[in-house]
């Protein structure tokens, strides 16, 4: 290496002002990216990369910059050239790098030089991924030896052992897997020494660190505590894979030390985080068992002892640490409450922890911290200990109970963002959430997750302790009421009010009726129930209380919505004797008394906007209540249904003066359809239901004009006129009104009205017209022939809605309601899957006045979605007599699905989703000719053609770079995640036609919440590997078989063939779930199709292409590549014996091997195995074949190959060795195999 040494030289300065050039903050960009470029360019080119690296690294004249790029040249060769230079070489370089690490990289203490030991112990653990153990046996004994030398020789071994465990066994980087193989064994069979080694530096370094603390010798103590955090952040690398004997070795020490760490200031955090790898082990009951020597006395008395170490309040920097250590100790914790839960009963060995009381006590504390992330964190583990069984009931665990319920209710109070007063070095609440939540939105989304599961605390110890639970409530009920009385009377004396969700007094209230809601709740599902009588009193104590407050009245009625079981509990006991019984039925006229006067309060001053608002927050919340008692308890109500219809009939007949809105009366008139649909009485039901109706039906034929041609109806609701505030009684205004009236009525019954789902019951009510083929009856819902004849203007509706895209429509929209079709802001963002805020349902502050083109754009979507959800639930509701009307199938194609081609993809999307998908589902197979075959005929041309348009559109986006992943808030980003949306909704229609399924109960939700469904997000260009393919669907790929809906359709050649285009192309189009999705339905209809001889070579080839052109696209994720293998299998199996081109296909493939194609096609040539199970030998063979056209990851892309060759194998260790020798054996017997070593005594 002499000859170079000059070169070397002068060409290491040269490199070395270039690194300074780069690193200084001055230097023009211009010349900095020169600088760059040649350093790169020497990187890359010159064969002295190494020895000008070894010159940098070691020369004393080099700044930190320089010796760490020096470092880099050296990792550079090891990585990219070990396979190309000679043996000298090699010695040359690990010797230079073992003696960089005796020399070390300078004081253990020192942190300013951490990237620099980094890159040292990088380039040593190359060298190993290349050469150990098989050419390198004695590099352990080496690295024991480096650490004799001091403090930061022994950091830097244990940064090599650190960065060799990630990538052997944590992130399993490495390139080939028989080396990773090779070295995964060589770390297990020197792992007892590994781990003595660990304990010893953790025993030695402790004790020279509190000496030398104790000495003041305060430098040389830093050192000592940095060697003990990085054998602690080294042994979080191994505690979580290696075998449990090598963690309980000397009878536990290493948890036993860790424990005592707890306690100690400088270590607990890295003592926290290495047991907390120990505590969350997965594996078998046998691997886990010994980590319950947890529960033992000491250990959890270390435990305790450490999470009561005060804080020093004094500085801003130990409150953060401390708070780092809880959070972490709350992951130790969390892990023992785990493994407890899942051993604890499993057998007689594993029981009760005799000191369970000391994790408990621990706990409690732990909830009553100050911080709420800490205060959480123990909460969750509650709920783990409460849903155990055996836990749950232990008589340690039910002594706390008492105090836990205490402990947390007053944290369900709602906490505001804390202003900026708060000292950080405070240990207030506000002073945490400062420290925790850098703004009010990212808080409210954390405390609202955090009262869900502190409320779940009380809903799960009610099932343990209801009487306790509830009591809990009864008390604070009961001074909530006292407190109440007074400020009712404060007000009306001064006649103001508070309607602020931010008043103490409203927090608490909100609070309390939440904790209430949630013990009730799960009051039914206990033997032990709350007395009757106490439970009515309380009932009629909410009842006594008069207010006029709009928001305190709005929680005096979440109240009574919570204490109607008792209610209902007192029903189930009523006897001519029984008197609690008796005053339960007594309280239910005054229920309905308090709903019916909240929808008529009037607010102290109603010119004040926000009392105004208050109160028709409450009017609303009381016509919902009203409708959830007779959806939960329509028996109690049943009795008392002509009071109500009064009261209801009153309150309709002016509803002006008591300013009940459009929608509130919709809503009352559903609480009553809910309650009669337990008339069991088919005439009297119908008229109830006309009786309600009447009044739109000459409504509806009011529109007949207006829903003639779009131009009509945006002149009957203003479209055409500027956008003003239109006065009460102007004409567009009253239109609109009545409208969305008669729409939300006629749905309201299609939505609520049924038959019983007693068949006796509907037999003896006249409900029963007949049998099906299988026997079951058939039912006829009483509000059929009153809606029926309704539908035919509500499809008009539908027209026209669509038609409003047309130009001429488009044209003549005034200059205000230009942009009146586009989508409102919230569903954009459901759309791109950001989370709404939440927010009180109560809070008068939350929406500002909407303009006048924000009330019409809230109009238009509550009449598409209206009309789309009505039909929707036509089908299901009306069943038969829905789907045997004359000409239906015409009505809808050209109704429904008029003008499709102009309607954007937001407005496709519910007539897919929310009105043809529950449609499709409903129908009775008798009507799959009739209807459903006709309109998929319609449709399926047409939804082929459209998504293979966008689908071209979406990906020239990609290609010119309009979508990137910088972009995210552009209307072509809103255009990609429709499009996939879109595609994946129908892809679902497709699939409850073709093999039946599923439908989610949004399809019935109410037309005011369809905005409610979530949309799946996956923003990622190639985006599935968040979706594994699980066992069921893999089997459903596998057994899925045609229903016959799916075979009528597949019949049909138009039909089918446009289905099957459609599924080929979806497996290819650039979304992972839609190819998923698509993947799961062709494998049945192809096999239907083979079965039906309905396959020419065309399909044959076109299917068998698709499915190479998905492993191209998706074939890089394993969820995706798993199913396209299984489905390539498949086709070949079924079409390669009719249509012998298939083979020409995979000849196609770039660099494909000839013979492999003879061996896959010999493979096909044997009978399949019984069923659809595809041979694991023939989906090797096609994975072999498809190999080149895999895509890669983005994450892939333009990365420098690094090549890792095999060593020869290495020894086995007998039985007799393996068991009857130590680790220092097997040391040995590596250190003198007989293997040709490359860094061997020789050298």
């Amino acid at each position: 290496m002499a000859q170079h040494h000059g070169g070397t030289e002068a060409l290491a300065a040269e490199l070395a002002t270039a690194v300074d050039l780069i690193m200084h903050p001055l230097t023009q960009q211009q010349a900095r990216l020169e600088a760059y470029m040649a350093c790169e360019r020497f990187k890359e080119e010159s064969p002295l990369c190494a020895q000008v690296g070894l010159f940098l690294a070691s020369s004393p004249q080099s700044n930190q910059q320089v010796r760490h790029f020096g470092l880099q040249l050296i990792e550079y060769t090891i990585k990219f050239r070990w396979n190309c230079i000679t043996h000298e070489e090699k010695v040359y370089i690990k010797d230079n790098a073992i003696k960089m690490l005796n020399v070390g990289v300078g004081p253990a203490e020192d942190r300013s030089l951490l990237p620099t030991k980094n890159a040292l112990s990088r380039i040593i653990v190359e060298m190993i991924k290349r050469e150990w153990p098989q050419q390198w046996s004695d590099l352990l004994p080496e690295l024991s030896q480096a650490c004799t030398k001091g403090e930061a020789q022994t950091e830097l071994v244990l940064l090599v052992f650190l960065r060799l465990v990630e990538d052997v066994a944590l992130l399993q980087t490495i390139e080939s897997n028989q080396r990773r193989k090779d070295m995964y064994q060589a770390l297990n069979n020197n792992m007892n020494d590994i781990f003595e080694f660990f304990l010893r530096l953790v025993e030695q370094h402790v004790t020279a660190f509190r000496e030398t603390t104790r000495q003041g010798h305060f430098t040389k103590a830093n050192a000592h505590s940095r060697v003990v955090e990085m054998v602690l952040l080294t042994l979080s690398g191994f505690v979580e894979w290696v075998s449990i004997q090598h963690i309980m070795s000397s009878n536990g020490k290493l948890m036993h030390f860790l424990c005592i760490l707890l306690n100690d200031k400088a270590f607990q955090c890295n003592a926290a985080e290495c047991l907390a790898q120990i505590t969350n082990r997965k594996g078998q009951a046998k691997e886990r068992k010994p980590l319950l020597q947890l529960f033992n006395e000491e250990p959890l008395r270390y435990i305790y002892q450490a999470s009561q170490i005060p804080p020093d309040s004094g500085s801003s920097l130990a409150v953060e640490q401390h708070h780092n250590f809880l959070k972490k100790l709350l992951q130790v914790l969390n892990g023992m409450a785990q493994q407890l839960v899942a051993l604890w009963g499993k057998d007689d060995a594993t029981q009760r922890p005799v000191h369970l009381e000391v994790l408990l006590e621990c706990l409690l504390l732990l909830v009553q911290h100050q911080s709420l992330t800490v205060s959480h964190g123990s909460a969750l583990i509650w709920q783990l200990l409460l849903k155990h069984e055996p836990c749950s009931k232990d008589f340690a665990t039910v002594n706390y109970i008492p105090k836990l319920i205490h402990t947390i209710a007053p944290r369900i109070v709602k906490l505001p963002y804390p202003a900026a007063t708060s000292s950080p070095a405070s240990l207030s609440t506000e002073a945490y959430i400062r420290l925790e939540y850098d703004s009010e939105e990212e808080f409210a989304l954390y405390f609202f997750r955090c009262r869900t599961d502190f409320l779940e605390i009380f809903r799960l110890a009610t099932l343990v302790q209801p009487l306790v639970t509830y009591g809990y409530c009864e008390q604070w009920l009961q001074q909530r009421l006292r407190n109440a009385v007074a400020e009712a009377d404060a007000e009306a004396k001064s006649g103001t009010v508070s309607c602020s969700v931010l008043d103490p007094v409203y927090l608490e209230w909100d609070a309390l009726v939440s904790v209430l809601d949630g013990v009730l709740s799960r009051i039914l599902l206990v033997a032990e129930r709350p007395s009757v009588p106490a439970g009515l009193r309380l009932l009629e104590e909410c009842l006594k209380l008069e207010t006029i407050n709009p928001l305190i009245y709005s929680i005096l009625l979440s109240c009574i919505s919570a204490l109607f079981v008792f209610l209902s509990m007192s029903a189930c006991q009523i006897t001519a004797t029984n008197c609690v019984a008796m005053s339960g039925v007594s309280l239910l006229p005054r229920v309905l008394d308090k709903i019916f006067r909240a929808l008529v309060l009037k607010p102290p001053n109603e010119l004040e906007k926000v009392q105004a608002k208050s109160a028709k927050n409450l009017r609303r919340h009381a016509a919902s209540l009203l409708v959830k008692l007779a959806h939960k308890y329509p028996l109690l109500l049943l009795p008392v249904f002509e009071q109500i219809n009064g009261h209801v009939e009153l309150l309709l007949k002016e509803p002006g003066q008591h300013q009940l809105c459009r929608l509130m009366r919709t809503t009352l008139q559903e609480a009553l359809i809910l309650i009669s649909n337990h008339f069991c009485d088919f005439e009297r039901q119908t008229l109830f239901i006309e009786h309600i109706v009447q009044d739109k039906r000459t409504e509806w034929l009011a529109f007949g004009d207006a829903l003639k041609s779009p131009l009509a109806f945006m002149s009957f609701v203003g479209l055409d006129k500027p956008p003003i505030f239109a006065v009460e009684g102007a004409v567009t205004l009253q239109n609109r009104s009545r409208l969305l009236d008669a729409l939300h009525v006629v749905l309201g019954v299609v939505k609520r009205c049924t038959w019983p789902d007693d068949p006796d019951r509907a037999q003896r009510g006249g409900f029963v017209i007949g049998c099906t083929e299988l026997g079951n009856p058939i039912c006829r819902n009483p509000a059929t022939k009153h809606v029926v004849p309704l539908l035919s203007h509500v499809l008009s509706l539908m027209r026209v809605l669509n038609e409003l895209f047309a130009p001429e429509a488009l044209q003549a929209l005034s200059e205000g309601y230009r942009g009146i079709h586009g989508m409102l802001e919230h569903e954009k963002k459901l759309l791109m899957g950001i989370c709404a805020l939440p927010t009180d349902p109560l809070d008068t502050t939350i929406r500002s006045e909407p303009t006048a083109f924000e009330k019409m754009q809230t109009f238009m979507m509550m009449v598409t979605e209206g009309c789309y959800h009505l039909m929707g639930s036509a089908g299901p509701s009306l069943g038969r007599d829905l789907y045997q009307l004359l000409g239906l199938a015409d009505a809808i194609v050209t109704n429904v699905f008029s003008r499709m081609d102009l309607v954007p993809d937001y407005r496709l999307r519910p007539i897919i989703r929310v009105f043809f998908k529950p449609f499709v589902y409903s129908c009775p197979p008798s009507f799959y000719d009739s209807v459903l075959v006709p309109l998929f005929a319609h449709l399926a041309p047409l939804m082929c053609e459209r998504l293979t348009r966008r689908w071209l559109y979406i990906a020239s986006l990609y290609e010119s770079g309009q979508l990137n992943g910088e972009v995210n808030d552009t209307q072509e980003v809103l255009e990609d995640q429709l499009n996939r949306t879109l595609t994946r909704e129908y892809l679902d229609v497709l699939k409850i036609a073709l093999v039946g399924g599923q439908i989610g109960a949004d399809h019935v939700a109410a037309g005011a919440n369809a905005n409610s469904n979530s949309v799946a997000m996956e923003n990622e260009e190639h985006s599935m590997d968040s979706a594994p393919q699980s066992r069921a669907s893999q089997s459903a790929l596998l057994s899925d078989i045609i229903s016959d809906l799916g075979g009528k359709l597949l019949r049909n050649g138009l039909i089918g063939n446009y289905v099957l285009m459609t599924l080929l192309k979806a497996i290819a189009w650039n979304d992972g779930m839609c190819s998923m999705k698509a993947v799961n339905i062709a494998a049945p209809v192809m096999r239907f199709l083979a079965a039906e001889k309905l396959m020419d070579e065309n399909k044959a080839v076109t299917a068998f292409t698709a499915v190479l052109q998905g492993m191209q696209v998706h074939g890089q994720h394993e969820a995706n590549q798993s199913g396209l293998v299984t489905l390539g299998v498949q086709f070949y199996e079924l079409l390669r014996p009719q249509f012998p081109i298939l083979s020409e296909v995979l000849q196609h493939i770039p660099s494909v091997n000839a013979a492999d194609i003879q061996k896959f096609d010999e493979k096909i040539a044997v009978a399949p195995i019984k069923g659809n199970k595809v041979d694991r030998a023939k989906k090797d063979i096609f994975k072999k074949l498809t190999a080149q056209l895999v895509g890669r990851s983005v994450n892939q892309l333009f990365r420098h190959e690094v090549q890792i060759a095999n060593l020869p194998p290495m020894q086995s260790h007998k039985a007799k060795g393996a068991m009857g020798t130590t680790a220092a054996d097997i040391m040995d017997s590596n250190q003198n195999a007989s293997l040709a070593r490359l860094f061997g005594p020789e050298k």
